[in-house]
């Protein structure tokens, strides 16, 4: 199944602000994340996540010291696919939440530039992604 398919996120959520809608979109997703069949699949680790977080959290200093970077920005893509990339390698044919991950992220990535305020639309990125970091907190069995 394609989460990203079944379940779209709103231009608006970027292009516009963060809505109960956009939390509630976070709260769902971060537990399908969380979710783990024991020999079918396997759930984003808090370490998967975190790692991304960090990388997201270090480009958002960067952006309130210089300015919203678009390079920078989409570069955030193929940290998703290495992470892919790793997992897969770690866990055989299992199939990864972090391909849901990645397949969400990567669409809001893809929101984010089409905005025209891109610096707002990555502001309400990072609110996007704070929520699910915050929910697969409580989901999360290794939290």
């Amino acid at each position: 199944m394609n989460y990203l398919k079944e379940h779209p996120i709103q231009m608006s959520w970027f292009q516009d602000r963060t809505t109960p809608e956009t939390v509630t979109y976070a709260d769902v997703f971060a537990q399908r994340l969380s979710e783990e069949e024991k020999g079918k699949s396997v759930a984003l680790t808090t370490s998967q996540l975190r790692k991304f977080f960090g990388a997201v959290k270090n480009l958002q200093l960067k952006v309130e010291l210089n300015g919203f970077s678009e390079s920078e920005f989409v570069m955030l893509k193929p940290k998703l696919a290495y992470a892919v990339g790793r997992a897969h390698k770690n866990n055989g044919n299992k199939e990864c939440r972090i391909d849901d991950f990645k397949d969400v992220i990567s669409q809001a990535i893809d929101n984010v530039m089409a905005c025209e305020d891109k610096k707002k639309a990555f502001d309400n990125f990072i609110n996007f992604f704070e929520a699910i970091v915050a929910y697969h907190k409580v989901y999360g069995k290794d939290n």
